[in-house]
């Protein structure tokens, strides 16, 4: 039996391209069953186009590393005064923190001593590092919606009210087709997927490229894609225009995913949707040198990449910090070229993948849940 609630004000919090992405589904299945119901808060053009209201301007919440975090305090911790005021003059039914722990956990606290509810979606990732965070959530939160099974053992310890809601990219690519192996030996594309921040491309770009040109003098009959997040300037891509047989496209990564042979990705949500797209690739990731220093002293993971790290192994190899250079990325790509039963296993492997993170639609069962937790 559906709920019928009188929600009239919902509040978001999505700090970056990921979360607004996976928000937007949410948000448009809460006004499926509130039609009337305000959603507002932070959050991107996905969400815009589901009647989301931003506050603020989207992109400067956009920041990753603890370098870059640190350059721009002074903006967060404004942005952070007057979300937690306005969450104070409008008193919204729910809020709802989307990932981005580090800015979403004081406003969290501020909910809960102002009595409103949180559900959080997309858990933080205790189980790498900042295993605190587990019980704060189950103090504060009304829910914790996560969207990886293995997250819930860490919360449960806190809180009953703790679910696997499903994947949101396995919900996304649910229409996708699987690719075959044999259909894969007509491909000779690369794609390059150097991530949706700026500092992310100026890092990893240039090194992925003159990985492709490596290849290229091998096997002059490849090309590659570069993958850009259509929100970025195209100017920073500028660089590709140096390299034989390399373009740039904004194309959903959905649609790149189908003419590549394999991928070079950047850690991170993308290397999950490249894995269920079944299209073997080589995760990298390099960021400062503060950064990476800090975070090998805190975080306690084998593996880097999402396709791994669920499958407990190393299905596709990782190239992280100083060992992302371009003779590695090629020596590393150049195996799914000219090992097939490599290529073909690493499939296989992938495939596996989709079974692992089930069949649930996340932005329906995290609308259901903001719905109970305002009829308690």
């Amino acid at each position: 039996m559906e709920l019928v609630i009188e929600m009239t004000s919902v509040m978001f919090i999505a700090g970056d391209p990921s979360g607004d992405i996976h928000a937007a589904p949410v948000i448009r299945e809460l006004r499926h069953r509130l039609s009337t119901v305000e959603v507002w808060g932070i959050g991107g053009p996905n969400m815009g186009a589901e009647g989301f209201n931003s506050l603020m301007p989207f992109e400067p919440f956009n920041r990753m590393g603890f370098v870059e975090v640190v350059r721009h305090l002074d903006f967060f911790l404004k942005a952070k005064k007057y979300l937690i005021q306005e969450m104070y003059l409008r008193k919204p039914d729910c809020l709802v923190c989307v990932d981005y722990p580090g800015f979403n956990m004081p406003l969290m606290k501020a909910a809960n001593k102002l009595g409103i509810p949180v559900v959080w979606y997309i858990a933080p990732m205790v189980w790498a590092w900042k295993r605190k965070r587990a019980e704060v959530l189950g103090k504060c939160a009304s829910h914790i919606a996560c969207i990886f099974p293995f997250e819930v053992e860490y919360f449960s310890p806190y809180t009953e009210k703790v679910s696997f809601v499903g994947n949101p990219t396995v919900e996304m690519m649910k229409t996708a087709d699987l690719r075959s192996g044999e259909e894969d030996k007509k491909v000779s594309s690369i794609l390059l997927v150097p991530g949706s921040r700026k500092q992310e491309i100026d890092r990893m770009l240039r090194p992925m490229l003159d990985a492709f040109r490596i290849l290229k003098k091998e096997y002059p009959y490849l090309s590659a894609t570069v993958s850009a997040f259509h929100t970025l300037d195209k100017s920073i891509f500028d660089m590709v225009k140096e390299y034989e047989s390399v373009s740039v496209s904004s194309e959903p990564l959905s649609v790149l995913l189908k003419s590549a042979r394999c991928a070079i990705v950047k850690s991170g949500t993308s290397t999950l949707e490249t894995a269920l797209s079944t299209v073997p690739m080589v995760i990298a990731y390099k960021t400062s040198r503060v950064t990476y220093e800090i975070a090998k002293r805190l975080v306690n993971v084998k593996y880097i990449g999402l396709p791994n790290i669920i499958a407990k192994e190393e299905i596709v190899p990782e190239c992280i910090q100083d060992e992302m250079t371009p003779s590695a990325l090629s020596q590393r790509v150049r195996r799914f070229i000219t090992d097939r039963e490599y290529y073909n296993s690493t499939i296989v492997k992938l495939s596996a993948l989709r079974a692992m993170l089930g069949a649930k639609k996340p932005s329906a069962e995290v609308a259901e849940i903001i719905c109970s937790v305002k009829s308690r």
